[in-house]
């Protein structure tokens, strides 16, 4: 099985979906992540290497079979011509030819987000993309949570993951992130991020898990 995970910002894939991840890894499964933007348009060349740095020692930690790195401006994807990011992913697709893709909604704060998820659904339609038979949408905590309660409430989980081999291994990953990783009450702190999984999983009687929107799938 092949499955590709499309993180806007690098971190998404981890706050979102890193159990899974790496529960499908673990499954023997082909897991590419492509990572659509990692600095902000005026980043200086100093930020920008520090971040593929971390990109790189992240992608090691996972084991994952390859990585694409888009470099779209941060925070400015809505600057972008639609078709332009439409088409990367388009390709991406063609490439890595997933069974299954995991990423982000229409339920996040995050305007970045907002342009990946309508980008991905034009990207993916079926008759261009047969091999895709199943799109996942997870929650990023502070994005998915942080939206106001109309929008967040488009954010309907009806998959959930036991991750409670890998939760451990998870909160190891996000650790990599430094700076982008809080002290509690922040919600990306490590502490409330585990704690956001003990919550998931109590809905379904597991010690920890991750929730998922199933946006389509194809038998």
């Amino acid at each position: 099985m092949k499955v590709l995970v499309i993180a806007p910002h690098p971190d998404d894939e981890t706050l979102g979906a890193g159990g899974t991840l790496l529960r499908h890894i673990a499954g023997g499964d082909e897991v590419y992540w492509c990572i659509v933007t990692h600095a902000f348009a005026d980043s200086a060349d100093d930020y920008r290497q520090c971040r593929i740095n971390v990109i790189e020692k992240v992608n090691e930690a996972y084991g994952f079979k390859g990585y694409f790195l888009l470099d779209f401006p941060a925070a400015g994807l809505d600057t972008v011509p639609r078709k332009t990011i439409i088409d990367a992913l388009f390709s991406i697709f063609h490439k890595v030819k997933p069974d299954t893709v995991y990423c982000v909604g229409n339920g996040d704060v995050n305007t970045d987000h907002d342009v990946i998820y309508e980008a991905l659904m034009a990207a993916a339609k079926p008759a261009y993309v047969p091999f895709l038979k199943e799109i996942l949408l997870y929650e990023v905590i502070s994005s998915t949570n942080w939206a106001f309660p109309v929008k967040s409430a488009l954010f309907l989980p009806n998959v959930f993951v036991d991750i409670s081999g890998f939760i451990m291994r998870k909160l190891e990953i996000i650790a990599l992130y430094g700076e982008e990783i809080k002290g509690p009450p922040h919600p990306r702190s490590i502490e409330i991020l585990k704690s956001w999984g003990k919550v998931r999983g109590s809905a379904m009687n597991v010690e920890y898990a991750e929730v998922f929107h199933l946006a389509r799938k194809i038998i």
